[in-house]
């Protein structure tokens, strides 16, 4: 019996080591990843760092976490911070952050959009990673299609019956 907790004692105090892949959201509210698994309402894409190597990547993610959050990391490739009610986990891949971002305590989803950018739900964790990626040079990787083929329109003000092209 004592050398079960001993052990328990032991693997809560050890050091994180990384993830083969992040915990998906499953439903949560106030939960995305980039894992693409996820329901389109918990999905945001992954973000790019290069031309930085993946490295140099982690290196200033993981200094600029534990400067502003209470963060561990296991010193290569992935970190979790406890950032304002939030926890954020990010696992670096070759040339692309993969995250979770999700609440401590989970909110009120509204049941509408009236902002351009809007999903429904998770608006706090979304703005949290993007700026994040913002302070880091990194950028979603589905940036460019979103800007190039992207049209929003909230869904109470839509009068087209069938999106069509301008």
């Amino acid at each position: 019996m004592l050398a079960a907790t001993a052990l328990s004692i032991a693997l809560a105090l050890a050091p994180p080591t990384a993830p083969p892949s992040l915990k998906p959201c499953k439903g949560e509210s106030d939960c995305i990843s980039s894992n693409g698994l996820e329901a389109p309402n918990h999905f945001q894409a992954p973000l790019a760092f290069a031309p930085k190597t993946r490295a140099t990547a982690f290196a200033d993610a993981a200094r600029l976490l534990r400067d502003e959050c209470t963060a561990v990391d296991d010193g290569a490739s992935y970190v979790q911070a406890r950032c304002e009610g939030d926890v954020v986990e990010l696992l670096l891949r070759d040339d692309v952050a993969t995250f979770r971002v999700a609440a401590l305590q989970k909110g009120i989803t509204p049941p509408w959009c009236v902002e351009k950018g809007c999903i429904n739900g998770s608006m706090n964790q979304r703005k949290r990673i993007l700026k994040l990626g913002e302070r880091l040079g990194w950028s979603p990787v589905d940036s460019t299609n979103l800007q190039d083929e992207g049209r929003w329109t909230p869904i109470f003000f839509n009068t087209d019956a069938v999106p069509r092209d301008e």
